[in-house]
């Protein structure tokens, strides 16, 4: 008996079911004729990365401090190597273990190795191994044919390399992840350096592995730029290697130093401590991180007052001059608030010249109040305070320097401004204000980068020497330096920089660190500077010379003190690091004795220098 719509039940799913295999039957079918998808392929576009431009040192190509070198990391997915045919044309297909020596051959590992990885079970997730990376293009072609190796997986990479360390760290920079330059030199010319990408665009299988064979577009990318810089290597070298022993053999806890050309303005070398290993920059402190030699602001202390007194001395010639005299009590009731000399005792009287010899607080506080901001300020700006020098590197600093016509200035102002306190500045504008002075007045714009030269060998940036103007007359400069003469020998503040055979006009700082906030002085904490300028550019080789030895270099060097130490002073500490610094740049620079006939006033039997000269042989440039 035959249940009424019992036909409909069971013909209803035949239906469907032959429906739904028809319609895959005809997929498969399709698929197999379409010779448009003979094989199951997509398309890709992939973009290619330019090799990162090169950084040189003063000497060029011989001496590169940062490249980039291209390379391939190479993986092995034994799923894919197991399940994929490999042959040539006419050929029979290859057997999974000739493959498998193959690459073991091509990257140079052993074969039982690599055959081990081959058989091993697939993973969970990420199932390829690593097999190594080379930067040899044969091994690349090898492995990337896809009718002589499967189941290879290749990533495209570069490497940057520093080839010094950590040396020049706060200079160079560091570059991240994907090769964008996070600090210094990298950071600065990352659009030069980094070039054009290029871009590759082909066929890939379903696994999403690339058909070598059937790539049909290729845009070589366009290396990045090269920069050359006006580091000399080997001044670079002793002035790391020196300032870590003065800070060390100090107590510092920080430093910096510059060595500056004169006629130029090209920085010869550059260093601050603490600094960082470029190749994990991520991993760093801030404070590790911090060039102080262009990005920290401080009080520079006395170095400052050889700036005041150039100022009084261009403004008014006929009222000022070395010989210019002032009493040297404290408590004068012409002046507000002086500061104080640390105790000294002078004579009633004191030239000016004197007074940058023995570094008089009075004396030269009188004169700053004297002049006042009308007279001061400008000439501060004439030097570069107050405003970034253009040095080619990230983060520099503006310095502090208020503006007397805001009304920023008060009477304990006039007379402590001239003494290198109540605004800050950066080493670099320090030094560039000391080039400005033995340059006869004509300051020039420090830089770092000499030239740049494109991948075709073009130079797109020529050497970068330029004049900013005129601080202050060629006679003031001159008798400025006169005056700084003294510094450097017997009775002055630093006859500890003292160099046999070279004259030195050099100027000792002594400043003590703010607390945070304009709440006052650390008790007992300071940073101690010398800068000094040598040859001095005012004194003759000989009796019979017509001209005096032109100034070559400025050298620039300050210890930060974070406790409390019988080395704080600038002509105790910052000036025999200054004496080791100098000597290995003159030696290097070949710079010739402008005092040859003279020997080194050093005063002989101190038992300081004696102690200074045996630590000092710990490390002998």
């Amino acid at each position: 008996m035959t249940v009424r719509g019992e036909p409909f039940r069971f013909w209803t799913p035949v239906v469907i079911l032959g429906l739904v295999t028809a319609h895959v039957v005809h997929k498969l079918v399709c698929a197999h004729i379409d010779p448009k998808v003979s094989t199951p392929t997509y398309d890709f576009e992939r973009e290619l990365h330019a090799r990162r431009g090169s950084i040189y040192s003063a000497y060029g190509d011989k001496y590169p401090l940062v490249k980039s070198v291209p390379f391939w990391e190479y993986s092995l997915d034994p799923l894919a190597l197991t399940n994929c045919v490999v042959r040539r044309r006419g050929e029979p297909p290859r057997p999974k273990y000739a493959i498998v020596r193959t690459i073991a051959e091509a990257l140079g590992i052993d074969y039982e190795k690599v055959k081990a990885m081959a058989d091993a079970p697939p993973h969970r997730g990420w199932r390829c191994q690593s097999l190594g990376l080379s930067s040899d293009p044969d091994v690349y072609r090898t492995l990337a044919d896809s009718t002589l190796v499967a189941g290879v997986a290749i990533h495209d990479k570069q490497v940057r390399q520093y080839l010094q360390g950590r040396r020049l760290s706060h200079v160079l920079g560091s570059v991240n992840a994907e090769h964008v330059g996070s600090a210094g030199i990298e950071q600065y010319f990352n659009r030069e350096l980094k070039g054009l990408p290029g871009v590759i665009s082909g066929k890939k299988d379903a696994r999403g592995r690339e058909l070598y064979d059937k790539r049909r577009n290729s845009v070589e990318p366009i290396p990045g730029a090269d920069i050359y810089l006006t580091i000399e290597p080997n001044i670079q070298f002793e002035v790391e290697n020196i300032l870590k022993w003065g800070i060390t053999e100090y107590g510092a806890g920080s430093g910096w130093s510059i060595v500056m050309d004169v006629e130029t303005g090209a920085v010869l070398a550059m260093a601050s401590f603490p600094d960082f290993e470029p190749l994990l920059y991520g991993r760093t402190t801030p404070e590790q991180q911090l060039n102080r030699a262009i990005a920290f602001n401080y009080e520079p202390g006395s170095v400052m007052k050889v700036i005041t007194v150039a100022a009084a001395m261009d403004h008014s010639p006929s009222k000022y001059g070395p010989m210019t005299r002032y009493r040297t009590n404290r408590d004068d009731p012409d002046y507000y608030r002086l500061p104080g000399d640390g105790g000294h005792v002078w004579e009633p009287t004191m030239t000016l010249k004197d007074a940058i010899v023995k570094s008089s607080n009075i004396v030269i506080g009188k004169l700053s109040y004297d002049i006042g901001p009308e007279v001061l300020y400008p000439y501060m700006c004439k030097f570069g305070f107050g405003e970034k020098t253009g040095i080619e590197l990230p983060g520099e600093q503006y310095g502090i320097l208020p503006n007397p016509n805001k009304r920023m200035w008060d009477k304990a102002s006039r007379s402590r401004a001239g003494i290198g306190q109540f605004f800050a500045a950066t080493a670099i504008q320090l030094a560039s204000a000391y080039q400005t002075i033995a340059n006869d007045g004509v300051r020039m714009r420090p830089y770092i980068v000499d030239r740049i030269v494109d991948h075709s060998g073009k130079e797109i940036r020529g050497k970068k020497c330029e004049v900013l103007g005129r601080a202050i007359s060629t006679e003031t400069s001159r008798k400025v330096r006169e005056m700084m003469l003294g510094v450097a020998k017997t009775g002055g503040t630093a006859r500890r920089a003292a160099i046999k055979g070279y004259s030195i006009a050099g100027k000792t700082g002594t400043a003590q660190k703010q607390i945070p906030g304009g709440k006052g002085y650390y008790a007992g904490l300071y940073r101690a500077t010398f800068c000094g300028i040598v040859p001095s550019g005012v004194v003759k080789s000989s009796p019979d010379a017509v001209a005096p030895v032109p100034a070559r270099i400025v050298v620039l060097v300050t210890l930060d003190f974070d406790k409390c130490t019988r080395y704080h002073q600038g002509g105790n500490s910052a000036a025999p690091v200054f004496k080791l610094i100098t000597q290995a740049a003159l030696r290097y620079l070949s710079i010739s004795p402008d005092r040859p006939d003279e020997l080194d006033d050093i005063q002989e039997g101190d038992e300081y220098d004696r102690i200074i000269d045996e630590r000092s042989e710990k490390y002998a440039p």
